[in-house]
């Protein structure tokens, strides 16, 4: 295969090193643009409806809660609000602090952070092809 590739890879070098330079500033331009709005996205901070000083006891909507006695909010147990300590604050569908971002994965980042780390996995493929294609050319 090896035999194949080298000729097909030197007769069109000038193009194919273009679209594997552009893929590789898009890929990576894309990666700073995702960590980019993931860092200053929210990521689920209660309604002013969750706050003790606006919360109705009858709410029907929220049935299992607890109170955070650090933010004085009501946090509803059926849609995971958690306390962070790193951020020191109740972020509604809690998943985790990711100390990439310094920043806690919620329920409104959490589809961001997903294409994030998948993101990362495309750039490592990408630089694995990269350094195939270099050593497959020398």
């Amino acid at each position: 295969m090896a035999g194949i590739t080298i000729p097909f890879y030197k007769h069109y070098y000038p193009l194919i090193d273009a679209i594997i330079f552009y893929l590789g500033i898009s890929i990576y331009a894309l990666f700073i643009i995702t960590h980019l709005i993931l860092s200053l996205m929210d990521p689920g901070l209660p309604y002013k409806m969750y706050f003790v000083e606006n919360f109705n006891v009858g709410n029907p909507t929220i049935k299992n809660y607890v109170i955070c006695k650090k933010c004085k909010i009501i946090m509803d147990l059926d849609q995971g609000t958690e306390h962070c300590i790193d951020c020191d604050i109740c972020v509604m569908g809690s998943d985790h602090h990711c100390s990439w971002t310094s920043k806690c994965i919620g329920k409104n980042n959490l589809f961001i952070f997903n294409f994030f780390i998948k993101l990362i996995f495309v750039h490592f493929i990408y630089m694995i092809f990269v350094l195939l294609s270099i050593s497959l050319t020398k």
